[in-house]
This record gives C-alpha cells, structure tokens and sequence, in this order.
C-alpha cells in the first residue's frame, strides 16, 4: 500500500460527523428553541388579544348600525346573526366567539351604547384580563 492509497483510506473513513459534532449541533438547536418556544407563544397570546379587539369592534359596528336602523339597541347579539325583518342580511355572521372559545357578552346600559365583552384567556368575570368595547386605553 502505497501513501497514495493510504491517504485516500484514511480520507474515506473521516467523511461522517463525530458524535461530538452531533451532540454539539443538538446542544445549539435545543438553546435556539429554549428561546423561540416562549417568544412565540408570548407572541400567541397578543394575536388572540388583538384578534379579540378586533372582533370586539366589528359586533360593535353591527349593534350601532342595528341602532341606526331602528332606533334602539338589539336585546342581544342573536338579533344580529338572524335575517332582518326587510329580508336584508344579518349583520353578523355566527355566534360570535373569541378565539379561547367563550361567546362574547352582551350588556345593555340603559341609553348608552351596550357593553361587549370577552372575559378573556382565563373565562372568568373580572381581572384584568377581560377585554370590552369601553378599553379605549388598552388599545
């Protein structure tokens, strides 16, 4: 066996990764989730916030146009999502839910503009984290 062919042996043999390189590879992926994981659900959690804002506004518009239109505040939120007496079509589409499954709540206040409200991640009445058309600072 020449050197020539020596070297080319020894060359074939090196191609594959240490276990070493393997651990220090899964060592680095596992650091970058160990930061992205909570990044990203912090990131979940403002999403279905501000998708809830959103939603909030949209039923919102439906009751104050509901108002316009006749006069008064609905009774509750199923008049928005049944066919109008003159045939138009509802102005809301489905229950409308905020994205941790709970119906929104509907509260008249007297002649004030009603009070739609999500209780937010937990489901509960109360805390801070219920979400209403009145949140005009938390926007």
């Amino acid at each position: 066996m020449n050197k020539q062919e020596s070297r080319t042996a020894r060359e074939a043999l090196r191609q594959g990764f240490t276990l070493i390189e393997i651990l220090v590879v899964v060592a680095i992926i596992g650091m970058l989730g160990a930061v992205a994981v909570p990044a990203y659900m912090s990131y979940l959690a403002d999403a279905r916030v501000a998708t809830t804002r959103s939603l909030i506004s949209n039923v919102d518009v439906a009751v104050k146009s509901y108002n316009m239109k006749h006069g008064k505040y609905p009774a509750s939120l199923d008049v928005l999502t049944q066919e109008q007496a003159d045939g138009s079509e509802p102005l809301l589409e489905g229950e409308p839910v905020d994205p941790w499954g709970n119906e929104l709540q509907y509260e008249l206040q007297g002649k004030k503009r009603p009070k739609i409200t999500s209780y937010g991640p937990d489901g509960e009445a109360g805390g801070d984290d219920d979400i209403t058309n009145y949140d005009e600072k938390k926007k």
